[in-house]
């Protein structure tokens, strides 16, 4: 997450310390509590298709883009 987008997560946002990871739960039960407990979500989200990859700069069906010399 530091890479992405700047946020050191083991940073301690109150005294700016070292945070060191104490514990990885993997098992679906222990994590369902621990999210109902503070009344958080516990259902997976549904899956969503992908969305089509961007179209090349210069191709023809792209009807948003705007030639290189175009001035507003």
């Amino acid at each position: 997450m530091r890479r992405t987008f700047g946020i050191d997560v083991l940073e301690c946002p109150r005294g700016g310390g070292r945070l060191r990871l104490l514990a990885l739960i993997e098992q679906r039960r222990p994590v369902e509590r621990i999210l109902r407990h503070p009344g958080l979500p516990t259902d997976l989200p549904g899956l969503q298709s992908a969305r089509a990859p961007p179209l090349p700069a210069d191709d023809p069906a792209d009807q948003f883009g705007a030639p290189a010399d175009a001035t507003c």
